[in-house]
């Protein structure tokens, strides 16, 4: 008995949302530090389509297991509800666990309650410590990392996004259809009317080389707004802390850290961000980090590779100078 975990693999239109692979990262370490198999459980309308998906030969998992249901297109928070309990109950795994997408932040919640389980929200690292599963995840207003467990199974949690990097197997998992039985409630309450897909190109700010974000030190939404001319010269993508965000100086989905997307940038440009923890646990992965600060003993100089004494808004102001004089 539990002798597997379980990650949700969220599908549709025949693609794997990249959070299901994210999550694979993690759980692949934990499942061969705690002896346990790794499961993808995906839920999909066309079989044809689900199994056509190229990434379901280089995933992390040691096997996948998908089910085929007309009802399960868009789905349905009841319905996978409903069949991932079955499943849970049938299997007893060690662990459920959903990328924080919306669909995985829905979906969890149900899958908790009926397994009456604990759930554990936007982890970002785990920790085996004498065969025993620790979750990490920012609290008490993200300014300290708490660790918890759960003493009883499932374990669940919902996994940060953009929190790890995509990796590849290279051996090809197990891939199998599973039959609910015969009678399985396939019905659900949710009734689609009509379907479009975003009009707003989604942000590359995830997947982005180089990254120019802004704080509060910027002082001002004007100045805030001379990043976007930065990051068209640079071939960059704009990020900001979340005080910024709240005082409506960039788009929420521009925010970076626990509440928002965690990058991993080769270059990450710091421009008046103090570097507090629930910022920094989200760009702690950039490969070089360059920080514009007027003070000297902030957290982000101290990450910095190069840090710049100086008022941040004039260093900006100087820098588009130079860049465009030399166009």
């Amino acid at each position: 008995m539990a002798e597997c975990i379980f990650a949700f693999g969220q599908c549709f239109e025949g693609k794997l949302h990249p959070a299901s692979l994210e999550i694979l990262t993690p759980l692949r370490e934990v499942a061969d530090r705690l002896n346990k198999r790794l499961i993808l459980i995906g839920l999909a309308d066309d079989k044809e389509k689900f199994l056509a998906i190229p990434e379901l030969k280089k995933l992390l998992a040691d096997e996948v297991w998908y089910i085929i249901h007309p009802n399960l297109k868009h789905l349905p928070d009841d319905l996978c509800e409903r069949v991932l309990v079955y499943l849970a109950s049938e299997h007893k795994p060690y662990g459920i666990f959903f990328p924080a997408t919306k669909k995985g932040l829905s979906v969890a919640p149900r899958v908790a309650g009926s397994l009456q389980a604990g759930l554990c929200a936007h982890v970002n690292a785990f920790e085996v410590k004498n065969g025993n599963l620790f979750l990490l995840r920012p609290t008490y207003g993200e300014n300290i990392i708490a660790k918890l467990t759960s003493q009883r199974l499932p374990i669940m949690a919902t996994l940060a996004l953009n929190a790890f990097p995509i990796k590849e197997a290279e051996k090809e998992p197990l891939i199998k259809e599973l039959k609910h039985p015969e009678g399985f409630d396939w019905s659900t309450k949710l009734t689609i009317k009509n379907f479009k897909p975003p009009k707003k190109e989604p942000s590359r700010l995830s997947v982005a080389k180089v990254v120019v974000a802004g704080g509060m030190g910027l002082k001002s939404k004007e100045n805030f707004q001379m990043l976007f001319e930065l990051a068209k010269i640079l071939k960059a993508e704009v990020g900001g802390t979340r005080p910024a965000v709240h005082a409506g100086w960039v788009e929420a989905d521009r925010m970076i850290g626990v509440s928002g997307v965690s990058v991993r940038p080769k270059l990450y440009l710091a421009f008046g961000i103090s570097g507090a923890i629930q910022h920094t646990v989200g760009m702690e992965g950039s490969e070089f980090i360059v920080s514009i600060n007027i003070d000297k003993e902030a957290p982000m100089m101290k990450m910095a590779h190069i840090g710049f004494v100086c008022d941040a808004p004039s260093f900006l102001k100087a820098l588009l100078r130079k860049l465009k004089a030399k166009d």
